[in-house]
């Protein structure tokens, strides 16, 4: 088999085996081309190469007891120069490294290794076969030994020495035998050829250990290939070839070492070894030769050294020598060995008359001197194993196992020690030691030099190679005389950089990450999305341990010197929970304390730890800033952070970031406005993966390219300030007047919805006539009185003049009217007094002097100002003003007469102002209650007022059966449910059908859905009731859909322990689309199917929710649970039966209460499972079904308790790239949708009403930007 066939099996087990065919393997970070293994077929084939430029090579050591660089001269220059070989160093150390002594080793041992597992030694890196040499030689099955023959012969030299003086190069030719003292059959031969550059012959160039590194034949030069293939072979006798390529040699050393068949096959030698035959040849040739003597007949001893002669004259035959030939006739031979063998098998032939042996002429075939070189060693070492007869001397020559002549040609500092030791076991035993190409007699210094080798060569195994430093420097210290100092240093320094990680830790540190993995195939394949995720839900699970985790994934990830998982853990944060401990705070402190918390906890670690700001605590201090800040994507603490802890906040990939770049990031350009890029962060900000800090450094690259202070000013708070933009493109905002922050909030909302906005813009109640209003209509199941239609045409007269001011405003926010609020708030039972047209209302107030006293007079008069056009105002009479003067109040007469004049002015003025519709003023001291009515309002009952007073001015397009009239308002918020009531112990009778209609559906709290699907779950349920006729089953679906669809959020509960009211702060998540498919009425099979399975599941749910809510009572009288409560009685026992021996308390009593608390753990941990299982189930369920969509619309937050707080309302502008605005009273601005989209356990700023708009109908209704500003002349 020829060396260049490598075909390698797989191997199954734990063990390293090639998996192809060996050869070097370039490091993973090269950009050059990687060789493959099966390139090293071409050694025996000799294909052809071209020179590479030469260069000085400089290799980087760790070695801290050696110089830290190894300088590779250029030969000088010489004529033959241009002939020689040469590789780049950096591309040299690439192929897989092996000292000398390692490579004698593989010599040794190849012809086993091809035996059992078939393959090469020679050309694998040693990793790829250590655990297979070591089974080989530990199985004792073998004992093979390298020799040398210790004469020099002529006809068979161990070295010989060949100048080249056209190149000034020297070839030294190393022969010797593969042999197997288990197996005498088992004999081979190696040749090792060192071509080396001459050098000058008075400097000694000796060097500690050559780094030698298997090349393929192709980067040979011409030149080098053809002098190192001169003497091949053109048979097949190759078992192995090799070429090895010095990269410290200063004399461009390169070695050939192969391995050769055995010359002669056991049919050759049996004529020449059986007594037998040489007695029948011997007799024959007694024929021919009479005085040979038949009594004494040759011995094979004897036989093989007259086989030897004849092969030693064609071998030393001269270029220009006659052949000399051997005659049949005049000599005995033929009677000593068989003439057939040299025919047949040696190329000896016959003159013409079969007189004479014509031997080869050696000289022009050097293959075949070789072989027979080859022959005469293998009769040699054949001699030595005869014993010689008693009339035979001992065999002259002999062979060593030691290989001085090697170790003595290619010389090395280490040249005794290689000698000595070549042959302890040790080196090919232990797979460690084989792994570093190392023999154990190596210095600390070697062995960290050969390690260093190897790593550098083979980068991709560098983790298995520190698991075998360990383990030799174990090897080392349990073998020497004491502890490798220098080892262990070495080691130590590397465990101080963090490069001490072996293939044992990365195992381990997978295993600690939740991943069991066995060989190394296995994780090869794990992704780094896997180990992540594995991390994640490690520590997420453990979080106290944190630390632990985050230690051994920058170990896996150093170990695997991962890109994508160094990022990972640059970028990533530490949880929040460890980050809030660390802060002392917590999730729901804003961010100006957590600066202060942060400020105060570092000046108390600075002065503990004498203000080292480098320190691990320090560091933690800031990571932990830096998790809140990103986790809560809080603009005001990552602002903070950038001013004054930048390096915290900047990642790796900043690096690369231009500014042309960050408008990609954002999917921006040059052209767009700048509110036009901050939507695109912000839509970054929620859908994006990429790191906030990213997107916040490409915006300030953006901001400082365009000196852009709206950008600016929202990096540091989350907001666009509506001051640096023009009124046209923004939104007005609304004076709160007095507790109005709700109605500001349902106001804005209306005015967001186009088709209601229109209406109301349009509105005049001249455009109908009272016939047009049935007297009979209801609205909300109330009959409308006629007298309420004066009310509601100027709660509208209102709310128009209130949006057109909207509109054309040039100011960033305008004030309701206290009128409007008043009708808002005022409880529709209750009656209206509008004034007469003609009065004006004087009220009295308190009037402070010029002292500064005080004077009170709750006295009103209404002063009558009927007069006809173009009259003066009138002012009371002088009686009048007397009977006032009477009482001293003078001052009084002239503050009330001035007001009355300026109400009266005012009222002309809004006339003047707002052509239209007229509006009439409502009595002063039913105005001065509105504060307090909007005090007391109810939100719900509030909205309820608005829309009955905008139903009840629209004359109903239809009327129901019921007297319900149907007109736009239904139309955009009202709905219908449909309840079935069906007999189960009748079924054949007819099902009872009820329709109602809704204007909001409710999520109650107390139900804690986890979102509003789970809310919707509850609502339109499945159940079982007991009437009088017997057991029912009651469903509940959607009959009909409203085009706005309104969410109330019930979150006020009553505490029957406090007795008061109090509002539940729990999330409930909603998304930015909901689909309404699984609520309908339908009767296909198939929702009705999974609706059933849904019903099924919550059931389970709700009876898994009630055993755990059992298990977990706890208890009025011991304020414990049963878990705690069987805990502290274990403990208490256990202490008693320590203190008190004489208590008798059963080891089984224990033990019971030991298993009963394990069994109620295991039964909760059980209960979650099937609990995240059925929520899975249940949240799946629909999830094709999405034909009927709602998208986000508005969003009503109420912050504070059920008693007080604050009201403002988010609202999506789909004409303005889905962005969210905030509309809180006077104040609207743009958020982030992460600001919306608010989940946070503790958040106070809860949702109260959600709304959603019918996806198709979304850009028609929402149009919450409506401005036309006047031109001020």
């Amino acid at each position: 088999m020829l060396a260049g066939s490598l075909a390698l099996p797989t191997d199954s087990s734990n063990t390293r085996t090639p998996v192809s065919t060996p050869a070097p393997t370039p490091q993973p970070e090269s950009k050059q081309a990687k060789l493959s293994y099966a390139a090293v077929a071409a050694f025996a084939s000799g294909g052809a190469g071209g020179d590479t430029v030469a260069t000085v090579a400089t290799t980087k050591s760790t070695n801290p007891f050696k110089d830290s660089t190894t300088n590779v001269p250029s030969p000088d220059p010489t004529s033959g120069l241009s002939k020689r070989t040469k590789i780049l160093n950096s591309e040299l150390i690439k192929y897989p490294f092996k000292t000398l002594n390692r490579i004698l080793n593989d010599l040794k041992w190849t012809i086993p290794i091809r035996q059992k597992y078939n393959y090469s030694l020679l050309n694998s890196k040693p990793i790829d076969y250590s655990h297979h040499l070591s089974h080989v030689v530990n199985s004792n099955a073998f004992k093979c030994k390298l020799l040398e023959l210790n004469e020099n012969l002529e006809e068979c030299p161990a070295l010989e020495t060949i100048k080249l003086d056209e190149t000034a190069q020297t070839l030294y030719v190393l022969r010797g035998l593969v042999v197997d003292e288990m197996n005498p059959d088992y004999t081979c031969h190696f040749r090792i050829l060192v071509l080396e550059s001459d050098s000058n012959p008075f400097v000694t160039n000796i060097i500690d250990k050559h780094q030698y590194h298997i090349i393929p034949s192709t980067l040979l030069s011409p030149n080098d290939r053809q002098i190192l293939s001169r003497s091949d072979n053109s048979d097949q006798t190759l078992i192995d070839d090799a070429f090895f390529k010095s990269l410290n040699s200063p004399n461009n050393q390169i070695l050939r070492v192969t391995l050769f068949n055995r010359e002669f096959t056991k049919e050759d030698l049996n004529p020449l070894l059986d007594s037998k035959i040489i007695r029948q040849r011997y007799m024959k040739g007694i024929e021919k030769h009479p005085n040979l003597s038949p009594e004494v007949t040759p011995s094979a001893k004897h036989c093989i050294k007259t086989l030897t002669k004849v092969l030693r004259g064609p071998i030393l035959l001269k270029p220009r020598d006659p052949i000399k030939t051997i005659s049949l006739k005049n000599t005995v031979m033929d009677a000593q060995i068989d003439v057939n063998l040299l025919l047949t098998r040696l190329s000896f032939t016959l003159d013409e008359d079969k007189q004479d042996v014509i031997p080869p002429n050696l000289t022009l075939l050097p293959g075949l001197k070789e072989s027979y070189i080859r022959k005469v060693s293998e009769l040699l070492y054949l001699q030595t194993k005869i014993k010689p007869r008693n009339d035979e001397s001992a065999t002259p020559n002999s062979f060593n196992d030691s290989l001085k002549l090697v170790f003595s040609t290619i010389t090395e500092y280490d040249k005794a020690t290689s000698i000595q030791n070549f042959n302890n076991t040790h080196a090919n035993r232990l797979p460690y030691l084989v792994n570093l190409s190392i023999s154990p007699s190596f210095s600390d210094e070697l062995i960290i030099k050969c390690f260093e080798n190897t790593v550098v060569s083979d980068l991709v195994n560098r983790l298995h190679y520190v698991d075998s430093l360990r383990e030799t420097r174990d090897y080392k210290f349990n073998t020497g005389p004491g502890s490798p100092k220098k080892l262990d240093a070495y080691l130590d320094n590397m465990a101080s950089q963090g490069e001490l990680i072996g293939f044992r830790d990365y195992l381990e540190s997978m295993k600690i990450i939740g991943l069991s993995i066995q060989n190394q195939d296995e994780i090869d394949q794990i992704d780094d999305d896997v180990i992540v995720a594995m991390y994640r839900t490690q520590f997420k699970n453990d979080p106290k341990n944190y630390p632990y985790y985050n230690k051994h994934l920058q170990l896996i990830a150093r170990a695997k010197q991962s890109r994508a998982l160094m990022g990972f853990i640059g970028s990533e944060i530490i949880p929040m929970s460890i980050a809030l401990d660390e802060l002392n705070i917590e999730e729901i402190t804003e961010d100006d304390v957590v600066i202060t918390a942060y400020e105060f906890k570092l000046d108390e670690i600075l002065q503990i730890n004498g203000f080292n700001g480098n320190s691990d605590d320090v560091v933690f201090l800031n990571k932990a800033l830096v998790s809140v800040a990103v986790q809560r994507k809080s603009y005001i603490l990552l602002s903070y952070l950038e001013a004054k802890l930048p390096g915290y906040v900047k990642l790796l990939e900043m690096d690369d970031i231009t500014t042309a770049k960050a408008y990609d990031l954002l999917d921006s350009t040059f052209q767009m406005s700048d509110f036009e890029i901050l939507t695109n962060f912000q839509n970054k900000f929620v859908h994006s993966d990429t790191d906030i800090r990213t997107l916040r450094y490409c915006m300030t690259l953006i901001a400082d390219s365009r000196n852009s202070d709206i950008i600016f000013s929202f990096l540091k708070t989350g907001k666009i300030d509506s001051s640096l933009l023009p009124a046209e493109n923004w939104p007005a905002g609304l004076d709160n007047i007095g507790n109005t922050c709700y109605l500001n909030s349902l106001l804005q909302y209306y005015f967001c919805i186009k088709p209601l906005r229109e209406l109301i813009l349009s509105y005049n109640e001249a455009d109908f006539t009272i016939d047009e209003f049935s007297q009979t209509r209801k609205i909300g199941g109330r009959k409308v009185e006629i007298s309420e239609l004066k009310r509601s045409r100027q709660f509208v007269y209102h709310l128009r003049y209130l949006f057109e001011e909207m509109i054309k405003t040039n100011s960033r926010c305008v004030q309701p009217s206290k009128d409007l609020a008043y009708l808002s708030f005022l409880p529709l039972s209750n009656p209206v007094n509008f004034r007469k047209e003609n009065e004006v209302e004087v009220v009295m107030r308190e009037v402070s002097d010029e002292e500064g006293g005080t004077e009170t007079e709750n006295t009103d008069m209404i002063v009558d100002l009927e007069s006809k056009e173009g009259d003066e105002l009138e002012t009371p009479t002088s009686e009048e003003m007397g009977a006032l003067e009477d009482k001293g109040n003078t001052d009084v007469i002239e503050q009330s007469t001035e007001l009355a004049m300026e109400v009266e002015l005012e009222r002309e003025i809004v006339s003047e102002n707002k052509p239209g519709p007229e509006l009439l003023p409502i009595s002063t001291d039913q105005m001065e209650s509105t504060i307090e009515v909007g005090r007391q309002q109810d939100v719900t009952e509030c909205i309820e007022n608005v829309i009955f007073q905008i139903e009840t001015v629209l004359p109903p397009h239809e009327v129901d059966k019921d007297g319900e009239q149907y007109d736009i308002i239904k139309k955009l918020f009202y709905g219908k449910t449909k309840q079935t009531i069906t007999s189960l112990e009748k079924p054949d009778e007819k099902p009872r059908v009820s329709l109602e209609r809704f204007f909001s559906l409710i999520i109650n709290v107390s139900d804690h859905p986890k979102s509003i699907y789970d809310a919707l779950d509850y609502y339109f349920n499945e159940d079982v009731v007991k009437l009088d006729e017997g057991l029912f089953k009651r469903s509940i679906t959607i009959n009909e859909l409203p085009d706005i669809l309104q969410f109330h959020v019930q979150r006020v509960m009553f505490d029957r322990e406090k007795l008061m009211a109090y509002k539940s702060i729990e999330p409930i998540p909603f998304s930015d689309t909901i689909y309404l498919d699984r609520y309908l009425d339908t009767q296909d099979p198939e929702i009705l199917q999974k609706r059933e399975e849904v019903f099924k599941w919550k059931r389970e749910i709700n009876e898994l929710m009630e055993t755990k809510k059992d298990i977990l009572h706890i208890d009025q009288d011991t304020s414990m649970s049963i878990i705690d409560t069987l805990t502290t009685t274990k403990k208490y026992l256990e202490s008693r039966i320590i203190q008190d021996d004489k208590l008798s308390v059963e080891l089984t009593t224990i033990q019971v209460l030991q298993q009963e608390i394990y069994n109620l753990k295991e039964k909760l941990v059980d209960i979650d499972s099937k609990l995240d299982k059925l929520h899975s189930q249940v949240s799946s369920q629909f999830e094709s079904y999405r034909s009927i969509g709602y998208s986000i619309f508005a969003i009503f937050i109420h912050r504070g308790e059920a008693s007080y707080g604050h009201y403002w309302v988010y609202i999506k502008d789909p004409h303005n790239n889905n962005i969210f605005r905030k509309y809180n009273d006077e104040i609207v601005t743009e958020v982030p949708a992460s600001e919306v989209f608010n989940f946070i356990e503790g958040n106070t700023a809860t949702p109260y009403y959600i709304v959603y708009v019918k996806d198709e109908l979304e850009n028609e209704y929402v149009e919450p930007l409506k401005r036309d500003i006047k031109v001020q002349n």
